[in-house]
Formats: C-alpha cells, sequence, structure tokens
C-alpha cells in the first residue's frame, strides 16, 4: 500500500520557519497552548474553538491521522521546498511555543530529503506545484493524484538515517520584574526600569483584553502605534517632542534631537494588527528611509501589538532577517527565530542612548 501524502506550510510572508523544520527534522503545527491533542481538549472545547475550526482539523490530522512512513511535502507559498518522511508518533512540546508569536506545539518528527532540493527547485522554475490551486490550506492530505505528477519518480527515492536534534528548549520567559532587573544590568536607570515594568504589564493587560474577543477587529495598526509602542518608547525614556506620529507618512518616527528633521531620525517604526505578518510592513518602511532621505536611520521596528522585530541597517544595507524580537507575552533572553534574538538587549537597542550612537 503506498504512503500517504501531506502538504505542510512553513509559515506566511513575514513569518517563514522553515529552517527549524529543515535543521531539525520536524514538522509542527498549533495552537497548542490547550496542550496534547484530544477531542475534550479541542473539538469539544469553546475557547478552543475560537481558533477556527480549520485549524482543529489540522491538528486532529497531525495527530491522528498521520502514520510513521507518510510523506510530506513542506510548501513555502505554491511552492515545495522539500520532501520528508514521518519518522515518528505525534508528541506535543513546549520547545516551539513562541514561533513570531505563534505557539506552535502539535509534532511529528519528520527525516527531510534534502538531496531533492535542488531538483524540486528546477521543477517549479516556472510554476509552483500547487500553482493551479486557488488556496492551499496550512495542512492537508494530498488527493489530487494528478498534482503530484511532475515530483513522483522523486517520492519513492526516500533515504532513511538518523534523526537531527532538536534545539535546545529556550529559557523561561521572565516576569516583567525579572525583565526591570535584567535591564537594570544592562545599564538602563532605575527609574527607566520601573516604567518599562509597568508599561509590560499595562500592555499585557490590553493583549488579553483584545484576545478575549471584547473588541473584533482590534487592535488596528493605529491603536497599536498609539496603546503599544508610544507607551514603550516613553517608557524607555524618550520624550513626546522626538516621538513623531504620523510623520510624513511613517506611523513613528523617532528623532535622537531636536530638530526633527530627515537628519536626525534615527528610527522608523510602523505597525500592523493584530496576528498580521510583518514583511510588507518592513518593505515600507525601507521605502519611506528611502523616500524621505533618512540616511541617519539605523534601526526599523515593526510590530503587531504583541510582537516586535527589529532590522538593522549594516553597512549601508538593511537586514534581511530581523536581529531583535520581542514577544510581549513571552519574554525570553532567546529566542528559536529569530534565531538568538534576546528581548532584554532589543529592548536596550530601542533606547535612546543606543538609538543615538
Amino acid at each position: 500500500m503506498n504512503p500517504q501524502v501531506w502538504q505542510i506550510a512553513c509559515g506566511e510572508k513575514g513569518r517563514r520557519y522553515q529552517r527549524l523544520f529543515l535543521d531539525h527534522d520536524v514538522m509542527f503545527l498549533g495552537p497548542g497552548r490547550f496542550g496534547p491533542y484530544s477531542s475534550s481538549l479541542y473539538d469539544e472545547n469553546p475557547e478552543a474553538q475560537v481558533e477556527g475550526e480549520g485549524k482543529i482539523t489540522y491538528i486532529r490530522q497531525i495527530a491522528t491521522e498521520v502514520q510513521s512512513g507518510d510523506l510530506v511535502l513542506l510548501r513555502s507559498g505554491y511552492n515545495v521546498l522539500s520532501i520528508g518522511v514521518v519518522e515518528s508518533d505525534y508528541f506535543h512540546t513546549t520547545l516551539f511555543d513562541d514561533i513570531y508569536g505563534w505557539d506552535l506545539e502539535h509534532c511529528r518528527r519528520v527525516i527531510w530529503q534534502r538531496q531533492h532540493d535542488a531538483a524540486l527547485q528546477q521543477i517549479q522554475s516556472s510554476s509552483g506545484l500547487f500553482q493551479h490551486r486557488p488556496r492551499v490550506t496550512t495542512f492537508s492530505r494530498v488527493k489530487d493524484a494528478t498534482s503530484l505528477d511532475p515530483i513522483r519518480h522523486l517520492l519513492p527515492q526516500v533515504t532513511r538515517r538518523s534523526l537531527r536534534d532538536l534545539p535546545e528548549v529556550p529559557p523561561a520567559p521572565l516576569s516583567p520584574e525579572q525583565l526591570s532587573d535584567a535591564l537594570f544590568r544592562e545599564g538602563l536607570g532605575y527609574e527607566a526600569c520601573l516604567h518599562v515594568e509597568r508599561a509590560i504589564r499595562k500592555l499585557r493587560g490590553l493583549l488579553a483584553w483584545y484576545g478575549e474577543e471584547r473588541s473584533p477587529g482590534r487592535p488596528t495598526e493605529h491603536e497599536v502605534v498609539a496603546h503599544m509602542i508610544l507607551p514603550l518608547m516613553l517608557a524607555l525614556g524618550w520624550s513626546e517632542q522626538l516621538l513623531a506620529v504620523e510623520w510624513r507618512k511613517i506611523d513613528l518616527a523617532v528623532f535622537t534631537h531636536a530638530p526633527t528633521t530627515p537628519s536626525s531620525c534615527g528610527l522608523v517604526c510602523e505597525a500592523k494588527g493584530m496576528d498580521n505578518p510583518l514583511q510588507d510592513v518592513v518593505e515600507q518602511a525601507v521605502g519611506y528611509c528611502e523616500k524621505h532621505q533618512l540616511h541617519n536611520c539605523s534601526k526599523i521596528l515593526v510590530g503587531d501589538g504583541g510582537c516586535f522585530s527589529l532590522y538593522r541597517k549594516i553597512s549601508g544595507e538593511w537586514e534581511s532577517d530581523p536581529s531583535g524580537y520581542i514577544s510581549l507575552r513571552k519574554l525570553r533572553r532567546h529566542y528559536l527565530l529569530p534565531k538568538g534574538a534576546d528581548a532584554v538587549k532589543t529592548l536596550m537597542a530601542l533606547t535612546p542612548a543606543h538609538i543615538a550612537r
């Protein structure tokens, strides 16, 4: 009997995590915060139902329908990046509880057949394998056998080997008080540390309130700027005079000194509504820097209210991937993605002393 073939997405534009899949022989999806899959925790749980039936279907499938030996196509957009073979039973782990703000804790180990990656790229040079489908779900069994025809010759060519190690478990999240202590040890003033701690507590309360579905569609990007980014920047020591909202259509421009002209702009902040991908926002911010000739702007901060990514300009070029990251729900000294990002050091990089360098 031929193995089943599944396809799984590795995120979306601005939130790609294929490196974790490929480097650690794993696939995962979420939400996972309700614990290991069971019908009572997911199918019959009203709180889980808020996440949407589609996601619960994915979780049920990865937990109960996928079998060892099944094949998996790792997909980015319409393109297949790699072929894998399932090598484990289902398990739940908190290892991936914050991947760009998503809790992706339902897992299977997969031996990815990297020897086929170049062939896959060549086969799809003009059209992705799933290009003919108007919408491809995050995870599903590939039922249309004809869609597999271009790569069918690769599917039986499976090589078994030892699984690559999973990543090290990230450190436990910091409490707002622990964050304040860590910022103080990094050199932030005592009063500023207290202001940041108080701001973080308030922002977490807002996130919880928005998450209770009391205000559908909120926060909007303007509310993210007004209620979340501005309070955080003020707590870090910035003055209102140096924080310009909607300056030349930039959500928030941060200036190192007065007068607030293009030459004194050191940081550009752009926001999206809750849980929206941020890659397009980065491109927009880079465009503003070029359009307004912000030659001394060295950092871009993008955020959706719960998560913030920091991009730096190095030797005149903007980073393609963020080097700084903050998840307000899980404040960590080390995140899996962006690799090595540290919430404490990211906050320090946003202080007036560091932006003015």
